[in-house]
């Protein structure tokens, strides 16, 4: 499958209050979610070139997807990395912590890492892109239903216009959207039907925010050494391998990789960034 690359019109788009870009402070509603604003240190960085060598990968869940890893991670190919932070809109060269998403296990202060940016250094490594820039937009501890729900707090679902505006007047195209959740879903026994329910949601919003866009789903469901068959199948039944592709299989990462039988440490990390490699490999025929 050829990328789809260009600017398609967002259908949320046409607002020009400023009330369109408004994050509810998830932290009001989930302990622990304040996300990293603090811009000292940060380097901010010109637009520049898009075009087919450049990826921009949106990156939405729950803990496994913030600043959870016990330690930064500092890319190899570090000038080729940047992200957009979705609060401010500006691009910066990308540093963990990240920006616009939480610490978790920490404080906004504390020196935390990601898999995402070895995943990013992976697809410059592998020859895969010249350039990626992370769009990262997922809050810890959050629940399926959560992110599909526009008229509850934290209002996650409203989170997806943002990023879909974020994206349009920075002039980035999408390459892949990459959803991964579930652990929370574990822990409230939710049913593969309303898992499933709340998921299809979330994607329509993306289609209806960010059109075109291809959708990576995650099977990811692991909580302290505990699965949950119905989140698993859940996820998989969205797939359609047309615009929602399976994405990264985080449940075969075991205790070994994860520092509290459950987050990613160093090892997790760097075998997670390998599998969503693979993932996107597929997903958009790289």
């Amino acid at each position: 499958m050829a990328i789809i690359f260009g600017g398609a019109g967002l259908a949320l788009n046409n607002f020009s209050s400023p009330d369109a870009y408004y994050i509810y402070p998830a932290q009001d509603v989930i302990t622990g979610a304040e996300p990293v604003l603090d811009l000292t240190g940060r380097v901010e960085v010109s637009r520049g070139v898009i075009d087919e060598r450049t990826a921009v990968l949106v990156v939405i869940g729950q803990s496994l997807s913030v600043n959870e890893v016990p330690t930064p991670y500092v890319p190899i190919h570090g000038s080729a990395i940047d992200q957009l932070n979705i609060y401010d809109g500006k691009l910066y060269r990308a540093k963990d912590p990240l920006l616009g998403i939480n610490v978790s296990g920490g404080t906004v202060t504390s020196q935390r890492g990601t898999w995402m940016l070895r995943m990013a250094d992976k697809l410059v490594a592998d020859g895969h892109f010249d350039r990626v820039i992370i769009v990262p937009m997922a809050v810890g501890n959050t629940r399926v239903e959560q992110w599909a729900d526009s008229a509850s707090p934290p209002y996650l679902f409203n989170k997806i216009n943002v990023v879909g505006l974020r994206l349009r007047d920075a002039g980035l195209p999408c390459t892949a959207i990459m959803w991964g959740q579930g652990e929370s879903d574990t822990i409230a026994n939710t049913s593969q039907a309303s898992y499933a329910a709340s998921l299809k949601r979330v994607i329509a919003e993306f289609n209806h925010a960010i059109p075109n866009c291809p959708i990576l789903v995650a099977q990811e469901s692991y909580y302290y050494g505990n699965t949950s068959a119905a989140v698993l199948a859940a996820q998989a039944s969205v797939v359609n391998n047309t615009t929602v592709f399976a994405g990264e299989n985080v449940d075969l990462i075991s205790s070994s990789g994860r520092y509290d039988n459950t987050h990613l440490n160093e090892a997790g990390a760097d075998q997670r960034a390998t599998l969503a490699v693979a993932a996107l490999e597929v997903a958009l025929g790289i």
